[in-house]
């Protein structure tokens, strides 16, 4: 568990956290710069059930904020010493300055307990408030990935993103 403040803690999924997920499983949560595909609750029981979202390629966490469920973390190990992190935040909360908390709370986490060197994140090129999230908690623009990203029957260009230890 990652204790980002007195309300917010970012910790591992439980079995009671995938009806959520499931809800959380539309369009709009996913807001309009992340790809949507539909999951079904047994698909998501499935890969509960193979690792709790926990392995060493792969980590999903819930961010409670209050108790309540209010968004994921996503954190890619992609090689020896670089991390890809992702977070996704309901729309109730955005806008009030937790997705920097978040972020740096993560990257803090990350740093402290893995022998990582780099942490990366990409945002679709529009997605402004991502952008200045990333830039808040400490992350350097790298560049442009050119058609980079698929959602909503289109390509779009991402920004890359990235902090050294």
């Amino acid at each position: 568990m990652i204790k980002v403040d007195d309300e917010t803690i970012i910790r591992t999924i439980e079995e009671k956290d995938l009806e959520t997920m499931h809800n959380w499983n539309t369009a709009d949560f996913c807001g309009n710069y992340q790809p949507f595909e539909f999951e079904s609750k047994q698909s998501l029981l499935k890969k509960y059930n193979e690792n709790g979202f926990c392995s060493n390629e792969l980590q999903i966490l819930l961010i409670e904020i209050n108790s309540k469920p209010s968004g994921l973390v996503y954190i890619k190990f992609i090689r020896e010493g670089i991390a890809d992190i992702g977070i996704v935040l309901s729309g109730d909360i955005r806008k009030k300055g937790l997705g920097t908390i978040i972020t740096s709370a993560t990257v803090n986490f990350l740093f402290s307990n893995y022998n990582i060197c780099r942490i990366q994140a990409d945002t679709d090129i529009n997605n402004i408030p991502a952008q200045k999230v990333l830039e808040r908690a400490g992350f350097e623009k790298e560049g442009i990935l050119k058609k980079y990203r698929y959602h909503h029957g289109n390509y779009s260009d991402s920004v890359l993103y990235s902090i050294i230890r």
